[in-house]
């Protein structure tokens, strides 16, 4: 055990110390860095007999409202560490079910400095250990923030209307969209409407996703995009207000 956490003490002092300083306030990645150990030691300690060797894979981080804009661009930084974690269980010996997902959500209760860590196991079933880059989204999405005409153009010539808060792609039958492409997953991608715009997800792919030929797991789609899965080319397109110059996302309340 004191291995285990001294490795990953190690690493995420390593990742985060003055990247994450630099992009939230001073001292911030010291703090996450010691609650982090302390809450994993305490969970594996008080596992209650639900798996001898499974680890923590939950992570959630409550922040500030002042401060949520920075922590939104601190995301990349977050998933290099989701992958640090994941290594280490490895190393270690540890059963591993997915890649642990680290979720930002926005608490009105914290002032500005402050952050609230919990960790816990997230369900073990195959699709919804997929879903781990959802919790990204701090709000369900809902029908006043589709987009307006947005559509996907299927290998040039197969249009689809996006006319749902979720679409699901995928290889399986009862997704939204489903593409016959072995290098497809069941379960490959999902788009998720918030404020008037599509943010796509990859679902833990065995092949993964690229967008304008970048690999992509968690993007905001503008027109024009080119989404690659597997074998599969997409397009998306929606129509945009010329009287805004730059869509914006907005900012919402999580709870307590």
């Amino acid at each position: 055990m004191r291995n285990l956490l001294q490795s990953i003490e190690d690493k995420l002092r390593y990742l985060l110390e003055e990247k994450l300083d630099r992009l939230i306030f001073p001292g911030v990645s010291s703090s996450l860095s010691y609650t982090l150990i302390e809450l994993i030691e305490k969970e594996i300690e008080t596992q209650e007999g639900r798996c001898e060797k499974c680890m923590p894979d939950l992570i959630t981080i409550k922040v500030s409202s002042e401060r949520w804009d920075a922590w939104q661009e601190s995301l990349p930084l977050l998933d290099e560490v989701s992958g640090a974690l994941e290594e280490t269980w490895n190393e270690q010996g540890f059963e591993v079910k997915a890649k642990p997902a680290i979720q930002l959500i926005q608490s009105p209760q914290l002032t500005s400095n402050q952050i609230k860590v919990e960790i816990d196991y997230s369900t073990v079933d195959e699709y919804t250990s997929r879903q781990t880059s959802l919790q990204k989204i701090t709000r369900d999405p809902v029908e006043a923030n589709l987009p307006k005409d947005a559509c996907l153009i299927i290998a040039d010539q197969e249009t689809h209307y996006l006319t749902k808060p979720i679409i699901n792609i995928g290889r399986r039958s009862t997704n939204d969209i489903v593409l016959n492409d072995p290098l497809v997953s069941r379960d490959h991608i999902q788009l998720r409407a918030d404020n008037g715009r599509y943010y796509l997800f990859d679902l833990g792919s065995k092949a993964g996703t690229t967008v304008n030929n970048f690999p992509a797991s968690n993007v905001a789609l503008k027109p024009g995009d080119v989404i690659q899965v597997g074998k599969s080319r997409m397009i998306y397109n929606q129509w945009i207000n010329p009287a805004v110059s730059k869509p914006t996302r907005s900012i919402f309340e999580g709870t307590e």
